[in-house]
C-alpha cells in the first residue's frame, strides 16, 4: 500500500496497530527507511497509542503531508475508483467501501447535499450500488423491472462501472 493510501486509511481509523507494524516492516523491505518505521517495527507489543503518532512522523520523514479528514476520504475514494475500474479489486467490494467506510465516515465531517453521496460526488455511484443491494435482497427495484433479477443486476453492475469511470474521468 502506498503511504498516501495508507496515511488516508489510517485518518478514518481504518488501520489497526497490526496493519500499522506490518505497513512499517513491508516497506523497510522495500527499501523505504525512516527513523519512527524502524521505531514501529520495533515495538514488541505495538498500542495504537504508540505506533499511531510514530506512523504520523514517519509519514512526514518521507515528506508527505499528513491529509485532514476530509482530503483523506477524498484520496480513498479516487485510489478505490481506479480499482474498481481497473478491475484490481471486485466492484460491489469497492462500492460498499465507498458508501461504508468512506461516505458513512465523513458525513459529519463533510455532510451530504442534497443527494446521497453527493459530498464526495458518488450519488450516481451509491444510486446504482443501493439497486444491485435491492435486486439480491428481493426488494423492489426501480429500474429495469421487464428484466428477470439476474439481467437486472448484471445492467446495474454495468451501470455503477460506467458511474464510476465518469468520476474518474471527472475528478482529473
Amino acid at each position: 500500500m502506498k503511504p498516501e493510501v495508507a496515511i488516508s486509511h489510517y485518518r478514518l481509523g481504518k488501520l489497526s496497530r497490526e496493519s500499522i507494524v506490518s505497513l512499517a516492516n513491508s516497506w523497510l523491505n522495500q527499501g523505504i527507511y525512516t527513523y519512527s518505521l524502524n521505531c514501529i517495527f520495533m515495538e514488541d507489543n505495538p498500542l495504537m497509542v504508540d505506533v499511531g503518532p510514530l506512523f504520523e512522523c514517519a509519514i512526514r520523514e518521507l515528506g508527505i503531508e499528513v491529509p485532514s479528514r476530509i482530503e483523506a476520504a477524498k484520496i480513498l475514494t479516487k485510489d478505490t475508483i481506479q480499482k474498481m475500474v481497473s478491475g484490481e479489486i471486485d466492484l460491489m467490494d469497492g462500492a460498499n467501501f465507498l458508501y461504508l467506510d468512506i461516505h458513512h465516515e465523513i458525513a459529519v465531517d463533510l455532510p451530504d447535499g442534497e443527494y446521497l453521496g453527493s459530498n464526495l460526488g458518488l450519488e450516481f455511484v451509491f444510486c446504482w450500488l443501493r439497486e444491485v443491494w435491492d435486486c439480491r435482497d428481493g426488494s423492489m427495484i426501480l429500474y429495469h423491472t421487464d428484466l428477470s433479477r439476474e439481467q437486472a443486476e448484471l445492467k446495474f453492475l454495468d451501470h455503477l462501472k460506467g458511474e464510476a469511470k465518469k468520476w474518474l474521468t471527472n475528478s482529473a
